[in-house]
């Protein structure tokens, strides 16, 4: 039996790699998110719970600059578990939450009639992610609010 050989010193692997390619790291590797000046939320890849945390930041940044509310491009996203979901679900409470807390003192009796729009608008979504939203039952938390349906 032969020992495997050593590719720490051999020059023509690098150390712990293959050679074909270097090796992938964090959530970098397998999702993107850029926001646009639109107010547009691009997301590429996979959103595991790796990327979860950076997308959620993401969000919120964009609500920051955008506090109307900001459109979700998921037409790249190739993979998405429940903590990508949940980034998303969890970025649209914390804008109802603030908008809800905005007009409290904005409103002379206390209780506001709030109508708060949709702070995440679903824009292209890969078939991948429109089924996960439609099989969650959260596809509509995403639409523009619509006369009889709660958001």
């Amino acid at each position: 039996m032969h020992p495997l050989p050593d590719r720490t010193t051999d020059p023509r692997t690098p150390a712990g790699g293959t050679g074909l390619l270097p090796p992938a790291t964090g959530a970098d590797a397998r999702m993107t998110v850029e926001i646009t000046p639109d107010g547009t939320v691009a997301v590429g890849g996979e959103i595991d719970s790796a990327g979860a945390p950076r997308l959620y930041r993401s969000l919120r940044a964009a609500l920051a600059l955008h506090p109307e509310g900001v459109r979700l491009d998921l037409g790249g996203v190739t993979f998405c578990d429940c903590a990508g979901l949940r980034a998303l679900l969890t970025a649209r409470s914390a804008w109802l939450a603030r908008a809800a807390r905005v007009a409290r003192r904005r409103s002379p009796g206390g209780h506001p009639a709030l109508t708060p729009g949709t702070p995440l608008l679903l824009g292209p979504t890969s078939p991948r992610m429109a089924r996960l939203l439609r099989l969650t039952g959260t596809e509509g938390l995403f639409l523009p609010p619509r006369a009889g349906r709660d958001q």
